[in-house]
């Protein structure tokens, strides 16, 4: 997990941070949606992001999941009471768990880590002095030199005004405030092309809807909360996966009936390579 924090990180604070005219020129907390679509080892997705910035609240959704396993499943986090959800818009369905900041805290990198970051970012990431408008908002490209975590041969376009509308999100997160990571924010991440470990990736936010009409996500009203096997057999019924029920409903572990998978519609190789990428 420390691997894809610190790449995040690295891509994050290569993504964020100023100010400028039209839609550059509002200035309040974000509320609204953000879609987008991806590209990532040869597999198209897309997705959405519903922030409510000032309410410190968030939700993504990522089309692939539902492609390749499917699960239409919403997470939503709460970083003002620090709880997140995992919903079924579908179902009407949802589990919650409490954010243990103590786990987070241990997942971010250290002083000295962030020295290293700090040094590769600033010698790996160029700004080419070229703008593009995208979604409304204008983006600064910037140019990856040699090779970040294995990405390499890469641009991004970053929107500096639109990152400081979502700011206000992180407030009560003051361990992040504690990296001391604020010279790298340059941007919010608007688009992204190039190669990470050899495979072509891309990212794009093709649309940005603004207003409380567009939070949809966030409200849980009418949902009826389960608790974790519950919400996960629930999302499991629909999916390939749903030939292993009855094997689950009187389980106390899985590891027994893992011959099952081989069995399953589903494409083992794509979906070990994607969980490759969380460990």
């Amino acid at each position: 997990m420390k691997k894809i924090t610190r790449a995040l990180l690295l891509c994050a604070t290569a993504l964020f941070l100023t100010n400028c005219g039209g839609a550059d020129s509002d200035t309040s907390p974000f509320v609204g949606q953000i879609e987008f679509t991806a590209k990532v080892m040869g597999i198209k997705s897309g997705g959405t992001m519903t922030i409510d910035a000032g309410e410190q609240k968030l939700t993504y959704r990522i089309d692939a999941l539902k492609d390749f396993l499917g699960m239409d499943m919403v997470v939503m986090i709460d970083l003002k009471n620090m709880i997140s959800y995992s919903v079924s818009p579908k179902d009407k369905t949802y589990m919650k768990m409490d954010i243990e900041r103590k786990d987070m805290k241990n997942e971010l990198p250290s002083k000295k880590e962030i020295d290293e970051m700090r040094k590769e970012f600033f010698s790996k990431l160029k700004a080419t002095g070229k703008e593009q408008t995208i979604s409304g908002y204008t983006s600064e490209e910037y140019k990856i030199v040699g090779n970040i975590e294995g990405v390499k041969d890469a641009k991004i376009w970053v929107s500096k005004s639109f990152l400081n509308r979502i700011i206000p999100m992180w407030d009560a997160f003051s361990e992040i405030k504690e990296l001391g990571i604020e010279d790298m924010m340059i941007g919010f991440p608007m688009k992204a092309e190039g190669k990470s470990d050899g495979k072509t990736f891309t990212f794009e936010v093709t649309k940005i809807t603004e207003g409380k009409e567009a939070l949809s996500d966030l409200d849980l009203t009418g949902y009826k909360e389960m608790n974790e096997m519950e919400f996960m057999m629930n999302m499991m019924k629909d999916n390939p996966m749903g030939g292993m029920m009855d094997q689950l409903k009187d389980l106390e572990g899985l590891s027994d009936h893992m011959e099952g998978l081989e069995d399953l519609d589903v494409d083992l190789d794509k979906l070990t390579e994607m969980m490759e990428q969380f460990n």
